[in-house]
């Protein structure tokens, strides 16, 4: 650690491979959630269905819920070490994306009562406060939720979309990792952002360029954190910003 990382009381490179770590497991437990566990115990369309698997997977359920609700608080740190990294750069853009990521952070985790509604409807339906409901209107109320949850979901991407995209392009200036990962966060966040907005806005023009519009996001967030656990920053650029501010 050099005396200025001394004076901070932080190495920038531990910094930036504890980043990385972060966004691996953020990506990992976000995909067992909504890719495994969601793809399989809710069926679309179809609520009997959805609250039969939940009933019979409850494990499963809870297991992905958990998960998702980890990958948030992992974001947390992960969004307070990139604006420790990247203030320097430019302290607006920084500021922006951190600001983004953890109102990002904060509509999911509200998101995710939707998401456990589910469960409380096939485990609870003969409990009191669900005596009132009929069968259908239960169901009805299921597949409320779970449109919600996805609707939620989308809404905390145009957020995230704000935050990668300020962040690649950060790090694309500063060269702390290789521009061609700093361009590739991006273009990541670029696409959450539009599929999140369109998705309110235009929904039939979203409707016609899903999934490919997503197919970007995953290279981008997982090579650069690939990048950072295993390499960090640039310790050269690092000192050369620091020294020139």
């Amino acid at each position: 650690m050099n005396s200025y990382a001394a004076s901070e009381g932080f190495s920038p490179k531990l910094l930036a491979r504890i980043l990385g770590f972060v966004g691996l497991a953020g990506i990992l437990t976000g995909a067992f959630d909504i890719g495994y566990v969601q793809s399989h115990l809710i069926v679309a369309g179809n609520a009997a269905a959805t609250l039969q698997n939940i009933a019979a997977h409850e494990a499963l359920f809870r297991a992905g819920f958990s998960a998702h609700l980890f990958e948030l608080v992992l974001n947390i740190p992960g969004e307070i070490i990139t604006f420790i990294l990247l203030r320097r750069v430019n302290s607006v853009l920084a500021g922006l994306a951190f600001c983004a990521g953890m109102v990002g952070i904060a509509v999911e985790a509200v998101d995710l009562l939707a998401a456990y509604v589910p469960l409380k409807l096939a485990i609870d339906s003969a409990a009191p406060a669900l005596g009132a409901f009929t069968s259908d209107q239960v169901h009805g109320l299921a597949n409320l939720t779970t449109q919600l949850q996805r609707s939620g979901l989308l809404l905390s991407w145009v957020f995230y979309g704000v935050e990668e995209l300020s962040s690649g392009f950060l790090f694309f200036r500063s060269g702390f990792i290789p521009r061609i990962l700093g361009a590739m966060l991006a273009l990541s966040g670029l696409c959450y952002f539009t599929h999140g907005f369109l998705s309110f806005l235009a929904p039939a023009l979203d409707a016609r360029i899903y999934p490919y519009i997503i197919y970007p996001c995953l290279p981008g967030e997982g090579l650069s954190s690939l990048w950072l656990a295993i390499m960090g920053i640039s310790w050269a650029k690092w000192e050369a910003w620091n020294g020139s501010r």
